[in-house]
């Protein structure tokens, strides 16, 4: 999904939506953020990556991991074609969605891939990412030093995801690594750009993020 003509800044970010690893919520957490992007200059990539808790399904959670893997390297392999700064490619995950952008955000060392050829040469560290109501997957046992810049937000009456972004902004303290948490009052869960939300913080949310991309520098030409 491309920023309009004249308007990219070479920026881009790969999004990975949610759906409890049992379906992606494309639209509202793909298309509708691509879209948000864009507005900002920056390039986005949805990624359809395998659904290993759908019924019958017979992928592992390793499949997954090599999805996000080979998106961040695929996508800085092909930097030219699509006009875009690898030194500003991040990674942005709703919900489970984010539990698959923690995993190449805090392991990017490790390697995922079968068959390897160039591409996987590439390193797959993110130069930054947003994590919208992540799942506990995505928080590791530890964060790095070398950990890309974080940017957190949930609802506080979120049953599930709320206490994730807590968790990591403390461990991002503890590795001195950049973070920025919003965690709002109501909205419980999966409230996506917050397009249908009753709440004003939350229709608002999106600016928040454009406001730290901003300020961090990601959205330099």
């Amino acid at each position: 999904f491309f920023p309009p003509e004249g308007k990219a800044n070479g920026a881009a970010v790969i999004i990975c939506p949610g759906g409890g690893h049992t379906n992606l919520v494309y639209n509202a957490e793909g298309k509708d953020a691509a879209a948000f992007l864009n507005s900002i200059g920056v390039t986005a990539f949805v990624l359809k990556y395998r659904l290993f808790r759908e019924p019958n399904s017979p992928y592992r959670m390793e499949n997954v991991k090599q999805d996000i893997f080979r998106a961040m390297r695929l996508a800085k392999s092909l930097a030219g074609t699509y006009a875009i700064d690898t030194a500003r490619l991040g990674v942005m995950g709703f919900s489970a969605g984010g539990e698959v952008s923690g995993w190449v955000s805090y392991h990017f060392n490790e390697s995922h891939f079968n068959n390897a050829d160039e591409i996987d040469g590439l390193s797959a560290r993110p130069a930054f990412q947003s994590l919208i109501y992540p799942g506990a997957l995505a928080v590791p046992d530890s964060v790095t030093a070398d950990s890309p810049p974080t940017f957190l937000l949930a609802a506080n009456d979120d049953p599930c995801c709320s206490e994730s972004i807590v968790r990591l902004l403390l461990l991002h303290r503890k590795a001195k690594v950049p973070v920025e948490m919003h965690l709002y009052q109501n909205g419980t869960h999966a409230f996506n750009m917050g397009k249908r939300s009753e709440y004003v913080t939350l229709k608002n949310w999106p600016q928040r993020l454009a406001d730290w991309l901003q300020d961090d520098g990601w959205l330099k030409k």
